[in-house]
């Protein structure tokens, strides 16, 4: 089974890809309960969840960069059917204090967090737990802190927080005023792209050319790809036929099947001149899909779909821009998984292109 989408970024940092405008700074981090992803302008969320994993409960903290910027809680419980379902108003309860109502929130099963609640739960988290919410009728869900201190923690590095007022876990003397800037959000002109819907003999005399097939192989950062345009019969789905689209009147969209596992699949795909030498560029292996300038991929974390990954790449009329990356968090039965986790957060304009 090949690796989830977002595998490759579970390290602290780096360029998402070689075609990016601007590295895309990113920190994925995952311990016991608890997951940490930060974005490329410095906003970061800490994910946590219950200590059952039959449990759907889970908290998002969010905090964008720069001084003096408050955490924002959100509470998620939607449970599965044949599960205990919440009746009536939800409170959140630290040992046998009770916090509150938990206010509803867009969404189903969704409540925000006030400030008290936010930090009397920021002070459970990195000291000795007990946190839970609990229904009219005294339905108790647990919330998990184990992780929780660690994943503070990186938010408060990351962040540049350490040793001031405002970090959560080491807090010191040290200026709140030196807490680095957030980032600006990138912004990518997407460039129109030409409409393949018309039979063309070129595009198709292409397609069928080894010359294009040896210059895609030659660009592939790994082997996933690589058996696939060989033109050997022995090599299961080897010499699978290219997808040749029209982008404009020099480049071509090239994909191919990549590979396949359980509940997943990636189709390679890359930009080529439409004349040999082609100066093909691989954009990524990971793709499911592609549509009117944008390359998009997404993939499962297990079978039932209930922990999303998913990226994105648009045509800015030379290549292809990475332009969104999201984590998939951990899989805990929310269809569609628990919280959306961005890595890589850009706004795109619609443009003649030429980024």
């Amino acid at each position: 089974m090949r690796l989830p989408l977002l595998t490759t970024v579970l390290a602290l940092a780096g360029a998402l890809n070689a075609n990016a405008a601007t590295p895309a700074r990113s920190l994925y981090f995952e311990h016991h309960d608890w997951v940490v992803a930060c974005d490329n302008t410095l906003t970061c969320r800490a994910a946590g969840y219950a200590t059952d994993d039959t449990s759907t409960l889970s908290v998002l903290l969010t905090r964008k960069g720069g001084p003096d910027q408050a955490i924002e809680g959100r509470l998620l419980l939607r449970p599965e059917e044949g599960l205990t379902q919440p009746r009536g108003t939800l409170h959140l309860r630290i040992h046998q204090q009770d916090l509150g109502l938990l206010a509803a929130a867009r969404g189903e099963g969704m409540h925000t967090l006030n400030a008290a609640q936010t930090c009397a739960l920021l002070s459970a988290l990195v000291r000795d737990g007990g946190i839970s919410v609990t229904d009219a009728a005294g339905h108790r869900w647990p919330l998990s802190d184990k992780g929780a201190a660690a994943a503070l923690l990186k938010i408060d590095e990351y962040q540049g927080r350490l040793d001031t007022p405002g970090a959560v876990m080491r807090k010191g003397n040290r200026p709140e005023a030196r807490v680095p800037a957030a980032l600006p959000m990138p912004v990518v002109h997407s460039a129109p792209s030409l409409d393949a819907s018309h039979d063309d003999p070129a595009l198709a005399r292409l397609a069928a050319s080894p010359a294009l097939r040896a210059a895609l192989r030659h660009t592939l950062p790994d082997p996933s790809c690589e058996g696939l345009l060989e033109a050997d019969a022995d090599i299961p789905l080897s010499n699978s036929a290219l997808e040749v689209r029209p982008l404009d009147a020099q480049h071509v969209l090239v994909n191919v099947p990549c590979w396949r596992g359980a509940y997943n699949s990636g189709d390679g795909y890359w930009v080529a001149r439409r004349q040999a030498p082609f100066q093909a560029q691989w954009v990524t292996s990971d793709a499911i899909d592609y549509d009117n300038g944008q390359i998009i991929a997404a993939q499962k974390g297990r079978g039932l779909a209930d922990c999303m990954s998913h990226g994105s790449w648009t045509w800015n009329g030379r290549t292809f821009v990475a332009t969104s990356e999201a984590a998939a968090g951990l899989c805990r039965g929310v269809p569609g998984g628990t919280w959306e986790l961005p890595l890589l957060v850009t706004e795109v304009k619609k443009g003649d292109g030429g980024d």
